[in-house]
């Protein structure tokens, strides 16, 4: 019997099929889980956030028409405007009630400013109520009421109403 080489016999070597990455392993899955929830969480507080403060653009752009005309008549528009943006800021606060020295100090503690009972502002004491108005800065005045508008927390002064 003629002898054989061993060695002939043998087969080739099987190379293990190549790893698929579909399916992905459960840590992926979580990690995408994770992602899209975090996306989705972030998308909604973005669109939240551009909803809550739509009244503040909206204020801005009335702000700019406002005429400049008549000083007594401009700042009973500015006066108006401002008392909209807080009720529209929070409307079950008792904004619409406040006047005189109370208004002023409202507008003061949600600016977190001194603006409106010291500065050029104060003139809103006043001056929508006055036959003529002297003295009256239009510019700083405009000034003061768009830091306001862009700044302002109501719950940092007004008191809910009952």
């Amino acid at each position: 019997m003629p002898e054989q080489d061993p060695l002939t016999q043998l087969r080739d070597i099987h190379l293990p099929e190549a790893i698929s990455a579909w399916p992905p392993a459960p840590g992926w899955w979580l990690l995408l889980i994770l992602i899209v929830a975090l996306l989705a969480t972030l998308i909604i507080y973005w669109r939240n956030h551009i909803q809550r403060n739509r009244y503040r653009k909206y204020a801005l752009q009335q702000l700019a028409t406002l005429e400049q005309q008549n000083p007594v008549d401009y700042l009973q528009q500015l006066n108006r405007l401002l008392k909209q943006t807080a009720i529209a800021a929070k409307p079950s606060f008792d904004i619409a009630g406040l006047s005189g020295q109370q208004w002023l100090a409202f507008l003061d503690t949600s600016g977190n400013s001194t603006d409106f009972s010291q500065g050029a502002a104060k003139a809103l004491l006043d001056g929508p109520y006055a036959p003529t108005v002297t003295d009256l800065n239009i510019t700083e005045l405009e000034k003061v009421a768009e830091q306001w508008i862009k700044n302002h927390d109501i719950r940092r002064s007004a008191q809910p109403s009952c």
